[in-house]
């Protein structure tokens, strides 16, 4: 009897151990539409163009003691800086994009952010193979700042260009989102690999 109720306990006590995670993330295959932009960067500004694919994540909180809600977006090993390097906007407003998380902590139902990285660049040459791939009667010769082409949706570049993919694959790029609650001092990361 003894035994039983020394198990009991012990399997209780490991149980209260594991704490709910505060947060959760997905990634989603978007449907967002895979764009070109023009160069943004000075170097190889003539030869190449920027390609934006939407990298789609479900975030969903546990927790309402979290205070602090921050996003890292790692690519090629570099954390890119928002705005500048990439940009986040709501799935419900793609249009507007956003600065923090903090806002939206307080989101009942799972949240959907889109995150664009700005500065991905190509040769023009493998543009124009995109352009004629999707019928697309753009071109790029007098392509300017403000300018985009739209492609197709991530859904399907992603099942049309697998060779491009699995070249992003290789890199390992990440999402790092790090949270605090109001009690603690510490922000606690979690690290989820971006599958392109």
């Amino acid at each position: 009897m003894k035994k039983i109720i020394l198990l009991v306990f012990t399997v209780s006590a490991i149980n209260s151990c594991k704490k709910k995670e505060s947060i959760a993330i997905k990634q989603i295959i978007s449907d967002q539409i895979v764009t070109i932009t023009p160069n943004l960067k000075k170097i190889d500004a003539k030869d190449s163009v920027s390609i934006n694919i939407p990298t789609e994540l479900e975030i969903e909180t546990y927790d309402s003691s979290l205070e602090s809600i921050d996003l890292y977006y790692v690519i090629n090993q570099k954390n890119l800086m928002q705005i500048s390097e990439f940009e986040m906007f709501i799935n419900s407003d793609k249009n507007k994009p956003i600065n923090n998380l903090k806002s939206y902590l307080s989101v009942e139902k799972p949240l959907r952010i889109i995150l664009r990285e700005k500065n991905h660049l190509i040769s023009k040459n493998y543009a124009r193979e995109l352009l004629k791939k999707y019928s697309i009667n753009q071109s790029l010769e007098h392509f300017k700042l403000g300018d985009t082409i739209k492609l197709i949706s991530y859904k399907e570049f992603r099942k049309e260009n697998p060779l491009f993919l699995s070249d992003l694959e290789k890199v390992g790029d990440t999402i790092l989102i790090t949270t605090r609650k109001k009690e603690e001092e510490i922000y606690k990361p979690k690290k989820i690999k971006i599958i392109w």
